[in-house]
């Protein structure tokens, strides 16, 4: 039963648009339609609605008398019917920008052609051609578009074939390749993420020809959507490194105007995600990535269908304690809380917070933020452990207290990273971290008073110990021991 998970995607704005849909004869006008979605309006005016509130709703429009449950079926299917068909239509003649929608100008100038309008098909083609080419910013979508009209005009019965005309032919071809390049990189390139996340390796057939024919700047500075993911996807494949990240941190803060929203969501994304996989090698990126989190902001960038996911914006506020920007990360856990998913929402803002007390030397308070909500949030398990340790060491060694909670703590995060998923090197670097603030405590405990040359050993097997998470915080800590 389709109809009730179709009623919940309108907007409570639509309700009225919809009603006067239903009401149009032209798409199967039927009074049975509009009354029982007049009902349900009233009745559940979210319009989540299960399959008793259908049957009540049935018998309270149309009696008993002419109930039965195929009528009640009939009714839910064609009602879903009216709703596909309003969804479509909607999104066919929708507009953005100021913009005619690339699907109706393509179906526009596609039943012109058919129906042999002459010259008038021919001008609305050229209009459309003429207003997408003129764009400084073209998207993924406008190549396709550019080589659709193209192709109508072509293949028009009226064009000839047989002398040369405008170049029609050639542009559907070139218009076809920048599409394909495009489309290939940025597929490519989120595949190769999805490579480093999941720790899967797959097969990108023609990649390397594309990138061939792509390393025509002749070609790519016309087409900066295409110079931007050429150079993204060979960066994945020469590796990321700091100055290869930084380089190309640079060229998206240049060309990032001149990219569509959706593509600068995207490329954004990937770099942040690069500098992110930096950070856990211990490079000195929180600067960077901040600076990068407040460019997609300004960008508006950052929210993805309305709403912003709870991993993101954790590390915002984590990046930006870190930097000790906390009046900006405060500022972003008022403004942004909104837009997390209600049921991750309490986690969230929790973790933010224990981030800024605990980089604001608040410990109790952080702790205290610290909620059960936030150890049971799959994504936020590990991170939340691990401030946890770094507050209870942090206690410990400014205060000498609390020694039995630490060992205990890290005892049981041991545990519980042994029993996680992960890779064989994600889970080397939490147990190198664990153990090694173990071995820092146990030495606090040991000596009052740790000798220069003791620090000097320890720093010297920090720098050995790899893979680690967290290794600057624990030099950190040598030195205050």
């Amino acid at each position: 039963m389709k109809l009730p998970t179709l009623l919940k995607s309108l907007q409570k704005e639509e309700y009225k648009e919809f009603e006067k849909f239903l009401h149009s004869p032209f798409f199967k006008s039927s009074e049975q339609y509009l009354m029982f979605f007049r009902y349900l309006c009233k009745q559940h005016p979210s319009l989540v609605v299960e399959k008793a509130d259908l049957e009540e709703a049935y018998l309270q429009c149309f009696g008993d008398k002419t109930y039965s449950l195929q009528k009640l079926y009939n009714l839910l299917s064609g009602l879903a019917h009216q709703v596909e068909q309003y969804l479509t239509i909607k999104m066919v003649m929708a507009s953005k920008n100021g913009q005619e929608n690339p699907i109706h100008q393509w179906l526009l100038v596609r039943a012109l052609g058919e129906r042999n309008m002459g010259a008038y098909f021919r001008a609305e083609a050229k209009r459309i051609i003429s207003e997408i080419e003129g764009r400084t910013v073209k998207s993924l979508e406008d190549y396709l578009l550019l080589q659709r009209m193209h192709h109508i005009v072509y293949f028009n019965p009226d064009t000839p074939k047989h002398q040369e005309q405008q170049p029609a032919l050639q542009q559907v071809l070139d218009n076809l390749d920048v599409f394909y390049y495009v489309a290939k990189l940025r597929y490519a390139a989120e595949m190769k993420a999805r490579e480093r996340i999941i720790d899967a390796k797959y097969e990108l057939p023609m990649l390397q020809a594309v990138l061939g024919r792509t390393a025509d700047t002749n070609l790519t500075d016309k087409h900066p959507l295409l110079d931007a993911y050429n150079k993204l996807i060979r960066l994945y494949l020469e590796g990321i490194t700091e100055e290869g990240f930084r380089a190309l941190k640079v060229l998206f803060e240049t060309k990032l105007a001149l990219l569509p929203k959706s593509d600068q969501q995207a490329l954004l994304l990937h770099l942040i995600n690069m500098g992110i996989s930096l950070g856990e090698r211990n490079l000195e990126m929180n600067a960077d990535m901040l600076a990068l989190y407040k460019l997609t902001i300004e960008a508006d960038a950052l929210l993805v269908g309305g709403r912003i996911t709870h991993v993101t914006f954790a590390n915002i506020v984590a990046c930006a304690a870190l930097c000790k920007d906390f009046v900006w990360a405060k500022t972003f856990v008022q403004n942004y809380s909104l837009y997390l998913e209600d049921s991750k929402r309490e986690a969230t803002v929790a973790l933010s917070n224990a981030f800024l007390h605990y980089s604001m030397g608040q410990l109790d308070l952080a702790q205290e933020r610290l909620s059960q909500s936030v150890f049971t949030t799959p994504s936020f398990d590990v991170v939340g452990r691990g401030l946890l340790l770094k507050i209870a060491f942090e206690r410990y060694m400014n205060e000498g207290k609390d020694y039995e909670f630490l060992t205990g703590h890290m005892l049981a995060f041991e545990k519980f990273v042994m029993a996680k998923p992960f890779t064989p090197d994600k889970k080397e670097a939490q147990l190198n971290c664990i153990r090694f603030a173990r071995k820092l405590a146990l030495v606090k405990f040991e000596k009052l008073v740790v000798p220069a040359e003791e620090k000097k050993k320890l720093r010297s097997k920090l720098d050995e110990l790899q893979p680690v998470v967290s290794k600057k915080w624990l030099a950190e800590k040598i030195e205050s021991l």
